[in-house]
């Protein structure tokens, strides 16, 4: 298929297609996330370009079992933050996923440092476990996410729009989600 070879050319990981687009004025960088065309595991990447450049460059070097799930730029910092999940196949069913750590990577430095990871998340009483689901939106200094995040203590799984704080790695329930659309 053209299009892949394409893709390739412009230095997006071999194989990987489907791109989403997102761009960060401040910083003039084009970012897209692309996934495999052909993979059992998501394998989702990142990479990254000035708006006037010819190449994309990886924004981080994962095993095919991490993918980057979801990610949110801040608006006027030169900052990337972005959910992976741990994938695996499982002989005899389908391939499964958890929660793996929520990454802030600086689009000047070009550096990447784990913010959390599973079991670091500073969790509300009565709750043994959480997990990042998506990002919706940053403070101004951007040490504060607004995220929807997965509470367990036992059955059902409780999903909610949260507040994840950078500085302490605590999630705070803002309100529970009635699914995990809602």
């Amino acid at each position: 298929m053209k299009s892949r070879r394409d893709f390739g050319k412009i230095g997006l990981p071999k194989g990987h297609a489907y791109p989403q687009l997102a761009y960060h004025p401040p910083t003039g960088f084009v970012i897209v996330h692309t996934k495999p065309v052909e993979s059992p595991l998501p394998c989702r990447r990142l990479s990254l370009k000035r708006v006037k450049g010819t190449r994309y460059r990886p924004i981080a070097d994962f095993p095919p079992s991490i993918s980057v799930k979801k990610f949110l730029l801040h608006p006027r910092l030169p900052l990337l933050y972005f959910i992976t999940y741990v994938w695996s196949e499982h002989v005899n069913g389908p391939v499964g996923g958890d929660w793996d750590a929520l990454y802030c990577f600086n689009l000047n430095t070009r550096k990447t440092k784990i913010v959390a990871r599973r079991g670091e998340l500073v969790l509300p009483d009565g709750y043994r476990r959480a997990w990042l689901c998506e990002l919706l939106s940053a403070s101004a200094d951007g040490k504060t996410l607004f995220c929807k995040a997965g509470f367990h203590n036992g059955e059902p799984v409780h999903y909610c729009l949260s507040k994840f704080s950078i500085v302490d790695r605590t999630i705070t329930i803002i309100a529970k989600l009635k699914t995990p659309f809602s």
